[in-house]
């Protein structure tokens, strides 16, 4: 993962007027996240690469001069993604700190610990299910971690909050989180044909839009056109009539 804060980066050709996450999947080399945002020195946007481990993107270790992490950034969106490099080729960094890399594995863990006196803990959202930043669940989780562990606790009453009373718990929030960390883990992988079909017809038709886009507040519904390129293709074809 290699982050760079800028400014001056250009607009979106095709929507010069509309502030926007742009998401350009390279297959089998990684990918490059454009991303507005705001800064203590006001709108800046993110170039975010998010490279597979051992590829050309994994070349940022060592990296520690900002102006040097920039440099490669925009070397690998000029080989890699012209179309947004041609937008960058006057951006600065917005301050001396406006870089990060690094790794992240992803990780489901135990969700109870005990501490060196006895007493248990139950662990919380990305302690305990983290997920690679690629599909931007991390605060999705956590806020939806937090509302059902606040609903086992408030249905739980005076009752002794145990380590089998944990485990339930984690394991409602699990009902959900399990579906972000499918989705999560799939969007890692080399995109398959029928997704990315599925990903073309959306260019094309705002229903199939709509509902990709909607998946990210309800990564279930991934299970009803997205995994199995049976149910993709019966689904654009509702879409199409075909």
């Amino acid at each position: 993962l290699a982050v760079a804060y800028v400014h001056g980066l250009g607009p979106r050709p095709e929507h010069p007027d509309f502030d926007a996450v742009r998401c350009n999947v390279v297959p089998g080399v990684g990918e490059l996240f454009v991303m507005p945002t705001l800064t203590t020195g006001g709108r800046a946007d993110i170039l975010f690469w998010e490279g597979v481990p051992g590829g050309p993107l994994d070349v940022f270790q060592g990296v520690k001069d900002p102006s040097e992490h920039l440099a490669l950034t925009l070397e690998l969106m000029e080989r890699f993604t012209p179309w947004e490099y041609a937008r960058a080729t006057k951006v600065e960094l917005t301050d001396a700190g406006g870089t990060l890399a690094g790794r992240y594995a992803p990780t489901v863990r135990n969700p109870v610990g005990r501490l060196p006196g006895g007493g248990l803990v139950l662990g919380v959202a990305d302690v305990v299910v983290a997920n690679d930043p690629i599909t931007g669940q991390g605060s999705n989780s956590a806020s939806k971690c937090a509302a059902a562990y606040l609903a086992a606790i408030v249905e739980h009453g005076d009752r002794p909050f145990d380590e089998e009373w944990m485990r339930a718990t984690f394991d409602r929030y699990w009902q959900t989180a399990q579906h972000v960390t499918k989705w999560t883990n799939a969007m890692l992988a080399p995109p398959p044909e029928h997704v990315l079909n599925l990903l073309g017809a959306a260019g094309q038709l705002q229903p199939a839009a709509d509902r990709f886009a909607n998946g990210f507040n309800d990564p279930a519904d991934f299970e009803n056109f997205f995994y199995d390129p049976e149910r993709t293709n019966a689904y654009l074809a509702s879409l199409t009539g075909a």
